[in-house]
């Protein structure tokens, strides 16, 4: 998973009359505006268009704190700029943003990392540091030095329309220059910001400390089911703990169908509170008892947290007149995919013509009928066939430690086809650390500054799950290192948004074990990998849709109960389930895709990862005849423009999840 900082909470437009929907009402009056607007023409009788968009821009957001009426047509007065003084003012205010960012990411890595990293038990003061949001007051100050006010007054704002038909021909310095507008085109109080961070870093306490402890865990014999010592995380640690017995699928069947009905309890609250990060209990899931008895079940805080969450982005509505909503918000400005649009997308993934073929085979290779937990199938991995007990040895006797992951990161970089120097200038700038949670990647904002890959360590090195989850870090790592070392403009580090990242991230994970040097064996090596990509994709997908769906309730009913939400994503999980995996399953109502962690401490976070699923096979489809590092460092140096954009930049096609399930048609009748 990439961790994206949004220090500034200001995004783009739908329209250029929306900009300018919320006028009526605000501080500067358009008769005002309007004597500003004439007296610059004198001035710049050339530049009328640009006066008059960026008068009004900045009248939009002027309040009674910034100065008079006068003193706001005196500033504009004094800072409208033309010729090479406006290429200099934008030259010094991306010169200063990147200390700015960079100096603002490190301190927020460091101010949350007791939460992030596995530094020991945590202190009360921990907490009150993971809440602190160091740029909260950024945007303020910005506005209070006049400098935001610059930007609107001198830079258009460039709606996602604009950018979608006028971008294609645009320099990369006018790309930037719209990445730049962005950042100011909403106020959002800083107050609500450090709301914001208090309340995700409420919830990312509670997913970093949901372990259950699967050594306490009973069987229908009543005796622990699972080896000592071995601990997991809901949902992350479950979920690979399950795939990986697939290595043996009819001996762990009864393992598998536990885990299963331990996650369905998570998500109906019904699991006994001290079982929860705590080994002094044998809790048995099928009679859900906690040695032996009833026992108070987990008050709905899964729920309470998600709520929670809700109504603090809630106080961000008046602020975005034109987007109300969260998903608004998620989908239309930060992802730059309009809802609708990533919902067609999966909805194309979730194809119940070609999962049916798919789900055939899976049964015929179980010799069994399918069950819930088979969105998580693991068997077209290469994997698959090798006991999980000898990747866990092989991984651990690599990998005993953090540090000898560190080292070893060049090692990989090579053999994953990056040249020495290329590896070594990559891994210079990743510092690999010991995860709290399961793993995720931080980037760095400021050339000088590391990418930080998070990942969980055990007591005796790295096991395989954790290496898989290090090798998906890995790829946002050296997404994140190339798009920001090798970057022409500040203001377009990075790329389009957190799916393209976990596309690369996915295209890492998938390697894994060609970097332990076992490579699937065999000539359909082709096939099994679309199929693999094919349901997971979909499984994902089901996911998102889920999610969305959960989320739209709440706008519904902005002030339900936990209680009431808990039934409602419920709902949406069964809803999307009946609809899409019932028909292949032939099992109708399981809540299962309501298991996933972020659905909590990353709000509409998910739709990335089916996002990122058709990213990656678009990329992986364009460099099968091409070499991956060249081709990547080639992509991620496009930057952060608008995500068709970029694709159409990367592969000459923009985003669609058709060929992934045609493929997947195709190999499905070839196995």
């Amino acid at each position: 998973m990439k961790r994206t900082l949004y220090f500034v909470a200001a995004l783009l437009l739908a329209s250029s009359s929306a900009l300018f929907a919320a006028q009526s009402g605000a501080f500067i009056k358009p008769e005002t505006a309007a004597k500003t607007i004439a007296a610059l023409r004198e001035k710049f009788p050339a530049q009328s268009e640009r006066i008059t968009l960026g008068v009004n821009q900045a009248a939009r957001v002027w309040t009674k704190d910034d100065g008079s009426a006068a003193e706001f047509a005196d500033f504009c007065s004094a800072n409208f700029l033309t010729g090479a003084a406006l290429d200099t003012l934008f030259d010094k205010i991306e010169e200063q943003f990147e200390y700015i960012d960079g100096h603002f990411t490190a301190l927020y890595a460091q101010t949350h990392r007791a939460m992030d990293v596995n530094t020991g038990p945590l202190h009360p003061a921990d907490r009150i540091f993971a809440s602190y949001s160091p740029a909260a007051h950024l945007q303020e100050d910005m506005f209070a030095t006049k400098l935001a006010f610059s930007v609107l007054l001198n830079f258009p704002v460039k709606t996602l329309k604009q950018c979608s038909e006028e971008g294609p021909s645009w320099s990369r310095r006018q790309w930037a220059q719209a990445r730049l507008t962005k950042l100011f085109a909403y106020r959002v109080p800083a107050e609500l910001e450090q709301e914001l961070a208090k309340s995700l870093a409420a919830a990312e306490e509670y997913i970093g400390s949901y372990n259950i402890y699967m050594d306490h865990v009973a069987g229908a014999d009543g005796k622990p089911a699972f080896g000592p010592g071995l601990m997991l995380q809901s949902h992350w640690g479950l979920r690979d703990e399950l795939k990986g017995l697939y290595s043996s699928p009819a001996a762990n069947l009864d393992r598998q169908k536990l885990i299963q009905t331990m996650m369905t309890r998570i998500i109906s609250q019904e699991i006994p509170a001290q079982v929860v990060n705590s080994s002094q209990t044998l809790w048995n899931p099928v009679d859900n008892t906690a040695d032996g008895a009833q026992a108070a079940r987990e008050p709905d805080t899964r729920y309470k947290i998600w709520l929670h969450n809700f109504k603090t982005y809630q106080l961000e509505a008046p602020y975005y007149p034109n987007y109300p909503t969260r998903r608004d918000r998620t989908f239309n400005l930060e992802k730059e995919i309009p809802e609708a649009q990533a919902q067609a997308l999966f909805e194309q993934l979730l194809d119940v013509g070609a999962a049916g073929k798919v789900g055939a085979l899976i049964k015929k290779r179980l010799g069994r009928d399918l069950l819930p937990f088979d969105i998580w199938y693991d068997g077209f991995k290469a994997r698959s066939e090798v006991p999980q007990e000898k990747l866990d040895a092989l991984c651990r006797k690599k990998y005993p430690t953090m540090q000898a992951f560190q080292d070893g990161l060049p090692a990989i970089l090579e053999k994953l086809g990056f040249e020495g120097d290329k590896a070594d200038f990559i891994a210079s700038k990743i510092e690999v650390q010991d995860c709290r949670g399961s793993g995720h990647a931080q980037q760095a904002d400021m050339r000088g500054e590391k990418a930080h890959l998070c990942v969980r360590f055990g007591r005796d090195g790295l096991d395989y799950h954790g290496f898989n989850t290090a090798m998906h870090e890995l790829g946002h790592t050296v997404e994140q290192t190339f798009s920001l070392y090798e970057m022409d403009h500040h203001f377009l580090r990075g790329v389009p948004n957190s799916a393209f990242s976990e596309g690369f991230a996915f295209m890492f994970q998938d390697r894994d074990l060609s970097v332990l040097g076992m490579d699937n064996p065999g000539g359909k090596t082709a096939a099994l990998k679309t199929l693999d990509n094919f349901w997971a994709a979909r499984e994902i997908a089901g996911v998102a849709l889920a999610d969305m769906q959960a989320w739209r309730w709440l706008d519904a009913h902005p002030n339900a109960t936990p209680q009431q939400l808990k039934e409602a994503v419920a709902s949406a999980a069964k809803d999307v389930w009946n609809k899409y995996y019932a028909p292949v399953f032939g099992v109708k109502d399981s809540p299962l895709l309501a298991i996933y962690s972020h659905l909590l401490n990353y709000p509409l976070y998910v739709p990335n990862y089916p996002l990122g699923h058709i990213i990656a096979y678009q990329l992986e489809d364009y460099l099968k005849p091409r070499a991956l590092p060249a081709e990547m460092e080639r992509m991620c140096k496009i930057g952060g423009i608008i995500p068709q954009e970029w694709m159409k930049q990367a592969v000459g096609t923009g985003i669609s999840a058709r060929p992934l399930v045609s493929d997947a048609l195709g190999a499905a009748d070839g196995i």
